[in-house]
């Protein structure tokens, strides 16, 4: 199309997805623990039972669930933790959980990942491979390619944990960004056909070593490294970082494909080598556990007497849902007496 609707199209196309959430927001419940934050218990109860028992009020997960969101919002109420932007560089807690979180947003953007993103026409250029239907289909191809590996990388989150698909994303696309920069340097301005492929080959596994733990992670880690005192205030800085470092990124490495070509490749994965030092030395693991008891892999301590979850679940650990029944109604000034029931 040679129309100004050859960019309007896709534009409107994207705008839809953001349609289709804003029509679906009024029917989602609120967070339990703003709820809980906000003295009303009852309803935070509600949104744990929906969430974890299709409403059960009395199963023992959902009153251990609910009872960790309740005391250790308390906690950080008696401690003199407030829900200002202060409070995100006011203690050490509170910074390491910030450079955690603020970490995401830049190996999501300097990755190399914006290169292919961005300019993949360009570094079809350079890797030999002109021919504008032919980048098109390699387009398509690399999108749905990387779409079936993040969703392969979001079931393994679960499975090997954060930090470990973390650590094994950041290795491989290191390998494979060092890899595109050499073929393209040899088979960048070459006819030779299987040097020319081999490079799209390597700019496939590129994206998709990327996909495999970035994609998931960027929208499951910082959330949940960032307690709720500086949760709102801690995801709109790392949307800041975000959009900083690739407005950055959009606007230089046009600059230096076109300056140093294949080196910027090389420049990338150095930096690459940082970020996977980084996130194998400092981050920390928040697989299989609620956001609650994260506070004691990053603070040492959990701030709730709640077994938990996962030791409830594996018979680990008993909870009394009688007397925790009794407690809840208690604080939520309703008629206690139903559950007997106790695992």
């Amino acid at each position: 199309m040679t129309s100004t609707w050859a960019w309007r199209i896709p534009s409107a196309l994207q705008g839809l997805f953001s349609i289709i959430t804003i029509l679906l927001l009024p029917f989602l419940p609120e967070s339990p623990r703003w709820l809980a934050y906000q003295g009303r218990n009852d309803e935070a109860l509600e949104v744990v039972a929906l969430t974890h028992a299709n409403g059960d009020r009395d199963d023992p997960i959902v009153l251990a669930q609910y009872q960790e969101i309740v005391e250790t919002l308390e906690w950080e109420k008696s401690a003199g933790e407030t829900l200002s932007l202060l409070q995100t560089v006011k203690t050490p807690s509170s910074r390491k959980r910030i450079l955690l979180s603020t970490s995401v947003a830049v190996i999501v953007c300097l990755s190399g990942n914006n290169i292919v993103s961005f300019y993949l026409g360009s570094m079809l250029d350079n890797a030999g491979i002109t021919n504008s239907t032919t980048q098109l289909e390699i387009n398509i191809i690399l999108n749905v390619w990387c779409l079936l590996v993040a969703l392969l990388g979001t079931w393994a989150m679960n499975v090997l944990g954060r930090k470990q698909i973390a650590v094994i994303s950041a290795g491989l696309l290191t390998v494979f960004l060092f890899i595109v920069g050499a073929l393209t340097k040899v088979y960048g301005t070459s006819t030779n056909t299987n040097g020319v492929y081999g490079t799209v080959a390597a700019i496939f596994l590129f994206q998709g070593s990327y996909s495999f733990g970035w994609t998931p992670l960027s929208t499951v880690y910082p959330p949940e490294v960032l307690n709720y005192s500086i949760r709102a205030n801690g995801m709109a800085i790392f949307t800041v970082v975000t959009n900083a470092v690739g407005l950055m990124v959009t606007m230089a490495f046009p600059y230096a494909l076109d300056a140093i070509g294949w080196k910027t490749y090389m420049i990338n994965g150095v930096w690459d080598v940082l970020q996977f030092a980084f996130v194998l030395y400092y981050w920390v693991e928040t697989a299989g556990k609620t956001l609650e008891e994260i506070d004691e892999v990053i603070d040492g301590t959990k701030h709730s007497d709640v077994p938990n979850i996962t030791m409830i679940i594996e018979g680990k650990a008993v909870m009394d849902v009688e007397s925790q029944t009794g407690s809840i109604h208690r604080r939520n000034k309703e008629p206690a007496g139903m559950a007997t029931k106790e695992l």
